[in-house]
């Protein structure tokens, strides 16, 4: 059972890794990025940025899509981070079920700021970040904007003013 599909920058770190693991009660970190997978020494600094007994996975949108649609991972929990709403757009469609997406610490890394629209402290988004976006929002999904647990959860959606 996937608990949590989050996008954020940094993937695997402090927030994820300690606070979002400890509060979801999850066994499994699925990390979904075409260009990250392919790239060795990402996996493993990845892998080991993982909590104790959480064991971390890093996968293609492909390979997540037909392991998260394994019947084997409803006995799992899961939390699923990605570093682009792409990823989202494309493993949400494909999901028997309907998880919780969450958002924060992106859109700072990679490219200009001045490109994008500050949303929240945390949150930079593009015009094709927004695009995408709405095609989720459409297909009946909002983000919670909670960088921590103990945050008081926001819809991205109205964030954005959509």
């Amino acid at each position: 059972m996937i608990s949590m599909i989050r996008i954020d920058d940094r993937l695997v770190h402090g927030q994820v890794a300690v606070k979002w693991s400890k509060e979801l009660g999850i066994s499994r970190i699925v990390v979904v990025s075409d260009s990250i997978a392919q790239n060795e020494i990402q996996v493993s600094a990845l892998k080991m940025a993982g909590p104790s007994g959480v064991k971390v996975a890093v996968l293609s949108l492909e390979k997540a899509i037909a392991i998260l649609s394994d019947p084997r991972s409803e006995q799992l929990k899961i939390l699923v981070v990605t570093n682009e709403p792409k990823y989202v757009a494309g493993l949400v469609p494909k999901l028997k079920e309907k998880p919780m997406l969450n958002m924060a610490n992106y859109g700072r890394i990679g490219g200009s700021l001045s490109d994008k629209e500050k949303i929240t402290e945390t949150v930079y988004l593009s015009e094709e970040d927004k695009e995408t976006l709405k095609e989720i929002f459409d297909a009946g999904y909002d983000f919670s904007y909670q960088p921590l647990p103990d945050d008081t959860p926001q819809s991205l959606k109205s964030l954005i003013g959509g």
